[in-house]
């Protein structure tokens, strides 16, 4: 008899690894997120919180799936529930091949002081709920970084949350700077995945915060080093970002050091700064537009299962990206 009490108390404080859908309304409109909760989670123990980030058109299905490479085992490994928003979108009919336009809005605060791409730049399509957009903008326009912030709110209502982290890739890259910007606070380390922001907008909090910057030396799309992008957009360099944040936060040390797992990364450490934090740069000098350990720079344009109202291509592939997966979350969880 003892023993069935203890397997019921077991059941009850155990919770099965599932992802599941869900949706709240703010400011007026239906947003949605993704939740994973690991198999092993007592119910009654803290756990950390980490939010990721899909990248303009992507879904937050697809980033677990393709983008990051099954970002769902690696919550398991570490035992983090994560949290996957979903960027407003619309469908674009003007392009037949895919029409699925999602983003984030990362810089609603600071916009760049001039129109920041070039005058033959390729024009993306504007959002209905943006009003008077310049000609460069292609971002939505509503509140994502309350959003998020709600998200957090919830599950740290419904969970003994310890630490939040947040990561993002691209676009998501960019919102999740600009979430450490607002929110300094709230966040235990911020990562931004090949996610330069607007050149002459690139933010840095009042407060210090974690950060790490993550680049891609191969980058035609959000170029780490030379500014200008393949489609005519202007980006602030991430030695420049780097450099910012140092000296806003007064920090003292300066290391530079080489990873040579599986690519030649080139790491640029800051420490001895206010606050204690620590400001990393990640320049992957073997890689482009990807996450790292991911090859194909398309992947995550899709929605799985979990997001059956998207209508965008199916995810079909599946890559277990142990080593890049596992690069960025051994620095994250150790600064």
């Amino acid at each position: 008899m003892l023993n069935l009490l203890i397997i019921i108390i077991l059941s009850v404080n155990l919770v099965s690894a599932s992802m599941v859908e869900k949706s709240f309304i703010y400011d007026d409109v239906k947003r949605s997120y993704l939740e994973f909760i690991p198999s092993n989670h007592n119910s009654k123990a803290p756990i950390n919180l980490v939010i990721g980030l899909h990248g303009y058109s992507g879904s937050a299905s697809g980033f677990e799936k393709e983008t990051t490479g099954m970002f769902n085992k690696s919550a398991e490994k570490y035992e983090f529930i994560a949290i996957y928003p979903q960027g407003e979108y619309f469908y674009n009919d003007a392009n037949k091949d895919y029409s699925f336009i999602s983003s984030w809005n990362a810089f609603p605060n600071k916009k760049p002081n001039k129109e920041f791409c070039s005058l033959d730049a390729i024009i993306y399509p504007k959002y209905p709920n943006c009003k008077n957009p310049n000609r460069c903008s292609w971002t939505s326009c509503i509140d994502d970084l309350g959003f998020i912030k709600k998200i957090i709110d919830i599950s740290k209502e419904n969970y003994l949350i310890d630490k939040v982290f947040v990561i993002g890739i691209s676009n998501g890259g960019m919102m999740a700077q600009a979430l450490a910007c607002k929110y300094p606070n709230i966040f235990s380390g911020v990562i931004n995945v090949v996610g330069m922001q607007p050149l002459g907008a690139s933010c840095i909090p009042e407060i210090p915060v974690n950060f790490i910057i993550y680049g891609g030396a191969l980058d035609m799309v959000t170029p780490p080093i030379s500014i200008q992008s393949y489609d005519g957009y202007f980006y602030e360099p991430m030695d420049k970002t780097f450099n910012s944040w140092s000296d806003k936060f007064k920090c003292k040390f300066n290391e530079l050091n080489k990873i040579d797992a599986h690519n030649n990364i080139t790491k640029k450490v800051s420490y001895g700064c206010n606050g204690n934090i620590k400001i990393i740069s990640l320049l992957n000098n073997d890689a482009g537009h990807t996450w790292p350990g991911i090859n194909n720079s398309e992947r995550g344009y899709c929605h799985t299962g979990a997001q059956n109202n998207i209508i965008s291509p199916d995810c079909k592939i599946e890559v277990n990206n142990v080593w890049g997966n596992n690069l960025l979350l051994d620095i994250l969880f150790n600064l």
